[in-house]
């Protein structure tokens, strides 16, 4: 027992002894000019014992004498000391001249930023816009040159198109690859039809939905082809490179971030009044031999019909985040809540979404394991927009909503109270979503890796659109209608490959060779019914209701992409860079005779500011020319076009002679065994500057770039058993022009900072080669039969508006228009621009985000279909004030033509974020409070709802038809730590 005592006894002082030997360390990390750094991650080596500076740039933590503590930020030099005993240990971080010791992703692995030979343009969590971010698009708006981000839906969770350095294609999309934490991704977007002539069909929800923006660290940009022909055959558009939040070594770090806000209409329509529809419906009254007390509504109301089918809407966002790692193992795991109301009553967004991420490393280092997976549950939920939208801007004013028993009333020359269409109209849909990778890295020898990435991507989607009939109450919808659409898509990903990387004494380089097999399925179930056997139970829930007219289509397709990659990176005297890729793809959807791309890319690089003669030169930090050249491809063609395609002839037997021949085979698809995919050539000139130590830098980019082998349906060679075939056209677009970005850090004081940021692009978008004109964005709403509004013709940019110029009216009031359509509007953007301002003082911060694009026109469709004389007088619609013209004769229907044509530049204050960070009180690492302010205002010449808008979809541009107001959104936020 005595021994056991002093065993006890000795252990207890031994334990004292250490824990005497611990104290308590604290200072204050700062930069080269003294300014505090705050989130600096402050750690002792080999241990979990860590801290991070507040906003002050002051941290505290324990420790022993011999520890070593290691003081890291991005941007910076990593500081390491060694403890020595001291009280107080103040730190001085290093700047790393315009971060160019930064690693940015480039496509299966990363590359110095000063080592960079493609335009590639990366910003940080740090730099995103605040606010309700659905899409990751909508983070780096204005924030980038030559990346044009259009929100063309206000709707929640619609899509957000991104082109990158012009549009290149005519019969698909020109939004780019997206890859997120390595895994390319399929890109579409579950949804269906919605119902016929009902406005059903909401924009597409955007297929990066599932991500909760709070999870991304950081997202990379790839513009030129030196950067993006290693994805081959989808890199024509660009790629985006989009990295998760990962754990980091030391103390479990947990964040709470929770948000709330409201949104509003930004701007109505403007509208004739009550008095004003009095006035002018009077005036036109006469011409038209009618009573003007025929179009005053009996309740003789004031209604302001945007008023009640707008509302302001709430937005919810939680976000849960834990954090960081021991020894060889790292983690992260996040949960995200955001429930979005749409300020259209009965619309939209609500997800949850969860995030795991671990890394570790055994074999002491040789063998690495990385593993992410996301799952998300997404619900949406719509409203037959066309008609409810563009019912409230036609809709009588003089009428009343609702009648003296509370029930919805038809309005008196009307086809139906778009208030009604919230009871009869219903549109849900559900999604599921499942992202995962694991990859694996094994250190061969020393600078010799093999990697192995498997993904699995699934995402299945359940849609109901239910309408009810209001026959009996005189309205419009006279059939019961319910459809009912499930799909799954899936995508499969194995890729292995080696990379090779050696030093010398006046060069280096770096190789990679890989391999890549990715599968596409898409299974789809739709269901059509009409009316229904009782309303007591919603057909939503029960479509076994269905009594009538009802069908049932489904479909299956797959495609597989088989590829091989490989480049190599050099770099001779620090100087002198060169970069070269190759990439040859294999495609199902490719015709049986080009089934294999082929894709190369060459960069050079040339740091100016490394040679002799700048060597005694401060001026510059950087200096670097870049030149770049490359092939990528398109492979957007519809599953199976190449093959030839049957059915069995039940409604299409063959008569001879009065006898009808027996049912048979016949072909509905002519194939072309040599359609390959679209090429895209491009050449980059680009230099990047830096001067006063990186304080202000700056690039300058020219391209020109180059679309051949179009893909487009034409009409089929006579003979042939069909009408139509898919080819590759001799026909070329050509996008060119120039990108100006600056980068100014004006002030640096202990208590106040001040940064500019700024960019601006020029495009020229031409087409030329064309064997014959392509017309597309047919014309919807009354007076219209068959006619669309653009054009891609020869010598023009893409998408062109074409129709007839508007050039008055006569005596008689009728519209005088050329007597051929011709070209009257650009759908397309010329120039683009964006500026950013950041500044702290004290414990407050601001960042205000301001974006604008110049040189485009938008067709409001809106106003032609129901803003002429002839709507206002024989149909009795409310008009746009813009387009009120007393000498117009109600008379005569409205034609679609330039008058209809109108300026959509703008300037938006897109985001404004105010805060205010509390100084940590020794439990909190961070704790900050802010108010954001999301489209305060746009500055804009259009009549419209706001000038950001597509309703066309597809190859059609700068459309409006009952758009989706986008809404001014207020947000109040909390920050935390610990």
């Amino acid at each position: 027992m005595e021994k056991l005592k002093l065993l006890l006894m000795t252990f207890l002082i031994g334990y004292a002894s250490t824990a005497w030997a611990q104290s308590k360390v604290s200072g204050t990390v700062t930069d080269n000019q003294n300014v505090p750094i705050p989130g600096v991650n402050i750690i002792l080596k080999g241990t979990s014992t860590g801290a991070a500076t507040d906003f002050d740039g002051e941290y505290q933590i324990s420790a022993k004498k011999g520890d070593v503590v290691v003081f890291s930020f991005m941007g910076f030099v990593t500081k390491e000391l060694t403890y020595n005993g001291q009280a107080t240990l103040n730190v001085q971080l290093e700047e790393d001249a315009a971060e160019l010791e930064e690693v940015v992703l480039v496509g299966y692995g990363g590359v110095k930023s000063k080592d960079l030979t493609g335009s590639v343009k990366v910003i940080g969590a740090k730099d995103f816009n605040s606010g309700v971010s659905n899409s990751p698009g909508q983070l780096l708006q204005g924030k980038m040159a030559g990346v044009n981000v259009t929100t063309g839906s206000g709707e929640p969770g619609s899509a957000v198109d991104i082109n990158i350095r012009g549009v290149n294609s005519i019969g698909s999309s020109s939004n780019p690859l997206y890859v997120v934490d390595g895994v390319p991704l399929d890109g579409g977007s579950s949804g269906s039809n919605g119902l016929n002539g009902v406005g059903g069909v909401s924009r597409a929800k955007s297929p990066l939905n599932f991500l909760n923006p709070q999870d991304i660290e950081s997202i990379t940009v790839l513009k030129d082809a030196s950067a993006t022909a290693i994805y081959g055959t989808r890199g024509a558009n660009g790629v985006v490179l989009i990295q998760t939040k990962k754990g980091k070594e030391g103390k479990t770090k947990v964040t709470f971030s929770a948000s709330t806000g409201i949104s509003s209409v930004a701007r109505d329509v403007d509208l004739l009044t009550a008095s004003e529809f009095r006035e002018q419906t009077a005036r036109l009254a006469p011409i038209l031999g009618r009573d003007p007390d025929d179009y005053i509504d009996s309740a003789n109301a004031s209604t302001n019909w945007q008023d009640e089918i707008y509302q302001t809407a709430l937005v919810n966002n939680y976000n849960l985040g834990i954090s960081g790692g021991a020894g060889t193992t790292t983690y992260n795991v996040s949960l995200g809540y955001l429930d979005q109301e749409g300020v259209v009553k009965t619309t939209g967004h609500e997800k949850v979404t969860g995030r795991f991420s671990v890394n570790t490393s055994v074999l002491e280092d040789r063998l690495k394991f990385q593993a992410n997976m996301t799952v998300a549950n997404l619900a949406d939920e719509s409203q037959a927009l066309g008609n409810l939208i563009t019912g409230a801007l036609r809709a009588n004013p003089t009428g009343a909503v609702y009648d003296a028993n509370g029930e919805v009333v038809t309005l008196a020359g009307a086809t139906d109270n778009p208030v009604q269409l919230f009871d009869l109209y219903r549109d849900k849909a559900e999604s599921k979503k499942v992202l995962a990778n694991l990859t694996t890295t094994y250190t061969i020898v020393e600078g010799l890796d093999y990697k192995l990435n498997l993904a699995y991507e699934n995402s299945d989607t359940d849609r109901i659109i239910r309408l009810y009939n209001n026959a009996d109450e005189g309205g419009a919808y006279d059939t019961d209608q319910i459809v009912k659409t499930t799909n799954e898509d899936t995508n499969v990903l194995i890729e292995n490959f080696l990379t090779y990387s050696k030093e010398y004494d006046k060069w280096n380089f770096d190789a990679l060779a890989g391999h890549s097999y990715q599968t596409f399925n898409n299974e789809s179930l739709r269901f059509d019914g009409e009316d229904f056997s009782t309303y007591e139970i919603d057909p939503i829930y029960n479509l076994g209701i269905v009594d009538g007219t009802s069908s049932i289509e489904s479909g299956d397709s797959e495609r597989k992409l088989q590829s091989f990659f490989g480049r190599i990176n050099a770099n001779f005297l620090d100087r002198y860079l060169v970069t070269a890729s190759f990439r040859a793809d294999g495609s199902s959807v490719f015709g049986e005779n080009n089934k294999y791309g082929y894709f190369p890319a060459v960069g050079l690089g040339w740091k100016i500011n490394e040679e002799a003669f700048l060597a005694d030169s401060d001026m510059f930090s950087n200096l670097k020319l870049r030149l770049g050249w490359g092939q990528t491809g398109n492979q957007a063609v519809p599953v199976r076009v190449t093959q030839a395609s049957f059915e069995t002839s039940v409604n299409n037997s063959y008569t001879f002679n009065g006898t009808t021949v027996v049912n048979g085979v016949t072909s509905t698809r002519t194939p072309n065994p040599d359609l390959k995919w679209e090429v895209t050539e491009q050449y980059n000139v680009g230099i990047d500057w830096a001067i006063l130590n990186g304080k202000v830098s700056g690039t300058f980019d020219y391209f020109n770039k180059s679309t051949t082998d179009l893909f487009l349906q034409v009409s089929a060679p006579v003979p042939s058993l069909t009408s139509s075939v898919y080819v590759n056209s001799e026909a070329e677009i050509i996008n060119k022009g120039f990108e100006v970005a600056l980068n100014v850090n004006a002030i640096r004081t202990d208590d106040f900072s001040l940064d500019f940021s700024g960019n601006i692009s020029f495009v020229d978008n031409n087409i030329t080669g064309l064997a014959t004109d392509i017309f597309v964005g047919e014309i919807f709403g009354p007076g219209t039969s068959g006619e669309t509004s653009s054009i891609f013709t020869n010598g023009e940019s893409a998408g062109s508006f074409y129709l007839p110029r508007f050039e008055g009216f006569d005596s008689n009031g009728v519209e005088i228009l050329s007597a051929d359509s011709e070209i009257v509007g650009d759908a397309l953007p010329s120039t683009l621009y964006g500026f950013n301002i950041n500044a702290s003082y004290k414990n407050f911060d601001l960042g205000l985000n301001f974006n604008g694009v110049g040189g485009v026109d938008i067709f409001n469709n809106t106003a032609r279909a129901y803003s002429s004389a002839a709507s206002l007088g024989q149909n009795g619609n409310n008009i746009f004030r813009e387009y009120l013209d007393l000498n117009e004769s109600p008379i005569n229907a409205p034609v679609s033509s330039s008058r209809y044509i109108e300026d959509g530049s703008f300037f938006r204050l897109n985001n404004a974020t105010l805060g205010w960070n509390v100084k940590n009180n020794g439990f909190l690492d961070n704790l900050r409070v802010y108010v954001t302010g999301q489209n305060l205002f746009v500055i804009t010449d259009y009549s419209g709802y706001d000038p950001e808008v597509n309703t066309g979809g597809g190859n059609v541009y700068g459309v409006d038809f009952g758009a989706y107001p986008r809404p001014r959104t207020i947000i109040v936020g909390l920050d935390l730590s610990f």
